[in-house]
């Protein structure tokens, strides 16, 4: 028995000694997998602080430069120095038409707006032109699809609904330097625009020279913008003056989609009250609908010796990528000794997004004097591809054939060129354009 007991003695001291043996090889174990895994985090948090010290010595010159982007401004405190920024780049779509221009843009300013903006635009282009009897023509032009300029913008809160705002805007000829928007009578240094107003809850009002509203709703409906192989540039669809001087435009805000503008030009000649212009344009807008009516009389405002009365219709619906748009005008010229005169036209063109940064123009229209002894109807075909190559800078491309009867002798011609081609009555106009575009 007591052997039995030592054996059975030695065995249970045998197992408890193999036990400690073993716990003690984990644990040496489980220490040594810690401190490998201790010097591992440390390497790692190492290379972590070298890169944050690599990425902050490559940024600080990008913080320090100045952008060009404008940024919304903290709320002015008092007495606090005006602001003045760069403009941000203009339209978020390759192919929308800048705010500034907009019919019956009179969303609010935030009252924090920039005191000053200044902004530009460039637009050159190299065209071909060819098919008229006067012979071709080769040229470098300026404004093609839209008018080189730069200008100043920008306003001040006077209440929390209420802003004063201003624009003036130079435009110029990027092929030559010259100026825009001057003639033998007049040197203008801000010839697009230049204006003042009030902008609100309750809409925008403002004073100067401006755009014609009237123009600006025929704009919306034009596929290519008045742009060069447009129907309402070259002549077959005739959308009045551009701009006016001495003028008062009413903007209201949108409601239910529904806005409208009220115009009004004085002549400011002695003698000549009568010497005014008068506008009104209604704008329904909502979903992929669109529709424009727009009414002005001139009364021998632009012209002494005439007055006149245009009207427009027009309309535009989106189809997913693809937007058809168009209108029907006319304008009626009554001339203070002479024949009066009647135009009616109409066009019809589309924008097609084919891809994220290029977009199809296509555009149609045509015009005449009805019941013209001498046949004076044109026509024009014009097809356009604009691509955006970012934000700031865009290339485009057009062909545009113009079909003229007897009477009439229409080309195209860049939006806001400097030289046309120019061909004789019944001739055949063909042009070939291809310009870029930066905004800035």
């Amino acid at each position: 028995m007591p052997r039995m007991r030592l054996a059975l003695s030695t065995i249970f001291l045998t197992a408890l000694l193999f036990s400690a043996t073993s716990q003690a090889g984990e644990l040496e174990d489980i220490r040594a997998l810690l401190g490998q895994m201790q010097i591992t985090l440390q390497q790692q948090q190492a290379r972590i602080e070298q890169l944050e010290k690599q990425a902050a010595t490559r940024s600080a010159p990008e913080s320090a430069a100045p952008t060009a982007v404008s940024t919304p401004l903290p709320a002015a405190r008092p007495n606090a120095a005006p602001r003045i920024v760069m403009a941000s780049t203009v339209g978020s779509s390759p192919n929308s038409i800048p705010p500034s221009t907009q019919p019956n843009a009179t969303e609010p300013s935030q009252p924090d707006m920039p005191f000053a903006t200044f902004y530009g635009r460039l637009d050159i282009f190299g065209e071909a032109n060819w098919g008229g009897s006067t012979g071709n023509r080769l040229a470098i032009e300026s404004g093609g699809m839209t008018g080189s300029r730069v200008g100043l913008k920008g306003g001040k809160a006077l209440s929390p609904e209420t802003n004063f705002i201003y624009q003036l805007e130079t435009g110029f000829f990027a092929n030559d330097g010259k100026l825009g928007q001057t003639d033998s009578t007049h040197t203008r240094i801000f010839g697009r625009q230049l204006y003042v107003g009030l902008e609100g809850r309750l809409g925008k009002l403002t004073v100067g020279r401006q755009y014609s509203p009237f123009f600006l709703e025929m704009m919306v409906y034009d596929a290519f913008d008045n742009g060069y192989g447009s129907p309402t540039n070259d002549g077959n669809v005739k959308p009045g003056p551009t701009r006016y001087d001495n003028s008062i435009v009413y903007s209201s805000p949108r409601y239910h989609g529904l806005a409208s503008s009220t115009f009004a030009s004085l002549g400011g000649e002695n003698g000549g009250v009568e010497q005014s212009t008068l506008g009104l344009t209604l704008d329904y807008a909502k979903g992929p609908l669109g529709l424009g009516l727009a009414y002005q009389y001139d009364n021998h405002n632009t012209y002494t010796d005439r007055s006149s009365r245009h009207a427009f219709a027009g309309a535009s619906y989106q189809i997913g990528s693809v937007r058809l748009m168009g209108g029907l005008a006319g304008v009626d010229t009554r001339y203070d000794s002479g024949i009066d005169s009647e135009w009616r036209s109409w066009f019809f063109g589309s924008r097609i997004d084919v891809t994220a940064t290029g977009q199809l123009r296509l555009n149609y229209g045509e015009g005449h004097t009805p019941g013209a002894t001498i046949k004076d109807r044109g026509r024009v075909f014009s097809a356009a591809w604009m691509e955006s190559i970012n934000q700031q800078f865009k290339a485009y491309l057009v062909w545009s054939r113009h079909l003229n009867e007897e009477g009439v002798a229409f080309a195209p011609s860049g939006t806001a060129a400097n030289g046309y081609y120019t061909v004789n009555p019944g001739d055949t106009a063909n042009g070939l354009a291809a310009g870029v575009q930066y905004y800035f």
